[in-house]
């Protein structure tokens, strides 16, 4: 067999195998996600390739209209990488997920908006007295199939943001954290507050333990609602500038 032959036989049966993938049923998805996580798809439909499924099921909520398309160069490298996109109840959120051939799974360019409550009810909390909208966008995360997060880098905006305890609720304005992982666990380092509250610091979640370490100082501005300075006020005393300091140690 000479090289022309040669090069037309591999040719062929990578096209061979390209079109076979791309026919196959979407049905294959949901059992190799229930097989290898905790997450269940439920009403898929489409092929392996462009596919969606009705609800994705998690450990505590669900995700609704859940839509893929695998980008096929990378199943030649024994790899799976694919953009996805769930409905959020503010539109959506969407993201690129990669999967290596040793089982580490990856997310890039996670972009996307949603309430607190939705997100809340999500991480199987049922009662959250903080309402307002959140911004995602997430560099890069990396997790293992328990879901327990190895790398992060991204920002968190939360905006319209009230403390619903009150009636009316209590305006508290906007802030952006960043969210990092080192060695020891995720971080949240608060980089930018707007509104009634000012707000600064940080919150650390530990790997070993679960144990969160919140390190935040905060006061209100001027010609904020009267009904915050007796909130805050509940905290101790304020330093020399006005901040109230809180550092609180626990675990989840």
């Amino acid at each position: 067999m000479n090289w022309r032959i040669m090069r037309f036989a591999v040719v062929g049966g990578v096209a061979f195998m390209i079109g076979l993938v791309t026919y196959l049923p979407a049905s294959l998805v949901a059992g190799w996600v229930a097989r290898d996580t905790p997450v269940r798809l439920q009403g898929v439909s489409g092929t392996l390739l462009d596919g969606q499924a009705a609800y994705a099921v998690l450990p505590h909520g669900a995700l609704s209209n859940v839509r893929w398309h695998v980008h096929p160069t990378a199943l030649l490298l024994g790899e799976i990488s694919a953009t996805l996109r769930v409905d959020s109840d503010l539109g959506h959120v969407s993201g690129d997920i990669h999967r290596g051939v040793l089982g580490s799974n990856s997310l890039d360019d996670v972009q996307g908006e949603a309430t607190v409550g939705w997100l809340s009810d999500l991480a199987g909390y049922t009662f959250m007295p903080l309402s307002g909208r959140i911004g995602l966008n997430l560099d890069h995360l990396r997790f293992d199939d328990k879901l327990a997060i190895s790398a992060l880098a991204g920002t968190v905006q939360l905006t319209d943001s009230r403390w619903e305890l009150l009636n009316p609720p209590l305006p508290l304005g906007r802030f952006k954290a960043r969210l990092d992982r080192d060695s020891n666990g995720v971080e949240a380092r608060l980089v930018d507050s707007k509104g009634p509250l000012a707000l600064t610091g940080r919150v650390a979640l530990s790997d070993r333990n679960r144990r969160y370490d919140l390190n935040v100082k905060l006061r209100a501005r001027a010609g904020a609602d009267g009904r915050l300075k007796q909130m805050l006020r509940q905290l101790g005393k304020p330093d020399s500038e006005g901040w109230y300091h809180v550092h609180e140690r626990g675990a989840l």
